[in-house]
């Protein structure tokens, strides 16, 4: 080796070239990747400092041992002063570390200085956390994610662990859920130690969180939470990923969240938990039983994904048997950001089938049923049956009439605007009835009651409604 090399390998500095490369300000570093490999938790171990671009490809990677303070202080304050540095990965790749009660203090400091610069960076938008790292032992470093100057910019939050995350893990961590500023928060595959409480305190952070996401977790706890969090009516989550275990038990507690919900627009399902919840979901979106369930129904949820698919055949058809037509309606209907509109469409189209209950407008202004008759949708055979139950249930909607009725205008321009203007006071409209024989009966016997002389009895409506039946103008004698 020549003098000049000598001189340099005497003068350069293990992490100099991590240090050159985040000075240089390169616009293209964009995400670091820190992996902690402790074999011994000693000096020798090793941690590998990974940069990638924006594509998260790599630029450079070192391994650093964890023997040498002054040059972990020098990189991180490389890294604190480094302003395209936006998303942070940190992650325990090997290890053991949850059973050491003890901790060498150059190792500690190594960390420590890691951790300090992390905290002072200005430009991280993304980070994502293995808690695995910050054992309830409470031997190895934290980060002080209060003070982090990161915080106010900070917009995904990602948490994961194997090992049992306790409070104080927990109380790491939540300064960064009361940034303003975070719309994504994801907890992956964690286990934790006091489900409770621990739940609690995290997910109730969230009311500000625009997007949540959670991996391999099926607790009563946990679903419990979520519920809670979706009835927050601070909340302003708009999507929710849910990757639960193979069970999916408690799927059905989440769901029932999204009754009261407004901000939630997609929901991402697993597909093992579709059967357990169809039923459920569909009264979710259309509470079909009474009016005020329709009411009280969800009307802001529009999209609804599906995780976990597999190409076999039982996959397929769970899907298929999920996304029933109505369904599918509702989450289209959904779609309308006039929720007024939203839920008088869904009572015309869903209320008035079968033995509907007639009782709420059976105290209704009786001048407004015809155009409560009007607005029944659906096909020709159910929109007769409705509109004969409301007949048969609410005598006051027919009257007898045993002359004839001069007409000034035509029956059709009277309904047509009837049905633009929804006067209160119209025509009389003068139906030839085509009702069931049981309605036209009753109404015959009533008619002979009064007149046993008189002639086959004309039904009229008060305000002019689309009723099934042939329309006949009628002339004075």
């Amino acid at each position: 080796m020549s003098t000049n090399e000598d001189e340099a390998s005497e003068t350069s500095r293990p992490h100099d070239e991590s240090i050159e490369l985040l000075d240089r300000k390169d616009p293209q570093v964009k995400y670091l990747t820190v992996d902690f490999y402790y074999m011994d938790v000693d000096p020798s171990d090793t941690v590998e400092i990974t940069w990638r671009d924006e594509q998260r490809s790599e630029i450079a990677g070192f391994s650093y041992t964890l023997s040498d303070p002054a040059e972990w202080e020098r990189l991180g304050s490389a890294i604190g002063r480094c302003s395209t540095i936006q998303e942070v990965d940190i992650r325990k790749v090997e290890g053991e570390i949850d059973q050491i009660d003890d901790l060498n203090q150059e190792v500690r400091q190594c960390i420590d200085s890691l951790y300090r610069g992390l905290e002072s960076n200005t430009s991280i938008e993304s980070f994502e956390l293995d808690m695995d790292l910050f054992p309830s032992s409470g031997v190895f470093p934290t980060l002080d994610l209060n003070g982090a100057l990161f915080k106010e910019n900070l917009k995904l939050l990602s948490v994961s662990s194997e090992i049992p995350i306790g409070i104080n893990q927990t109380h790491m961590v939540l300064p960064l859920l009361e940034s303003t500023s975070l719309e994504n928060f994801s907890i992956s595959q964690c286990n934790f130690a006091n489900e409770a409480a621990v739940y609690t305190g995290f997910i109730s952070e969230c009311t500000r969180v625009q997007r949540l996401q959670f991996k391999f977790i099926d607790t009563s706890e946990f679903a419990t939470s979520v519920a809670t969090l979706l009835w927050d009516q601070r909340s302003i989550l708009t999507q929710l990923s849910l990757y639960l275990n193979e069970s999916a038990d408690n799927l059905p507690i989440v769901i029932d969240g999204l009754t009261g919900n407004t901000t939630l627009r997609t929901l991402r399902l697993p597909s093992n938990g579709l059967e357990r919840v169809r039923n459920q979901f569909e009264r979710l979106l259309c509470n079909t039983s009474s009016i005020d369930g329709i009411h009280n129904s969800n009307h802001t949820l529009e999209l609804v994904k599906i995780s976990g698919l597999n190409s076999d055949n039982m996959s397929v058809q769970r899907i298929l048997r999920f996304y029933s037509p109505f369904l599918k309606e509702c989450l289209e209907l959904n779609k309308d950001t006039n929720k007024d509109k939203v839920i008088r469409t869904k009572i015309a189209r869903y209320y008035f089938r079968g033995e509907f209950d007639v009782s709420p407008f059976v105290v209704m202004n009786v001048k407004l049923l015809p155009q409560v008759m009007a607005m029944i949708e659906g096909d020709p055979i159910n929109q007769r049956d409705a509109i004969y139950r409301l007949l048969k249930s609410i005598p006051d909607l027919c009257t007898l009439y045993r002359d004839g009725l001069k007409r000034k205008k035509s029956v059709q321009k009277v309904i047509l605007e009837q049905v633009q203007h929804l006067e209160d006071e119209a025509a009389n409209v003068v139906i030839d009835c085509e009702a069931p024989e049981e309605l036209r009966s009753m109404h015959s016997d009533y008619l002979r009651s009064l007149n046993p002389r008189s002639a086959q009895p004309v039904f009229f409506i008060q305000i002019g409604a689309i009723v099934p039946g042939q329309i006949q103008e009628k002339e004075d004698a």
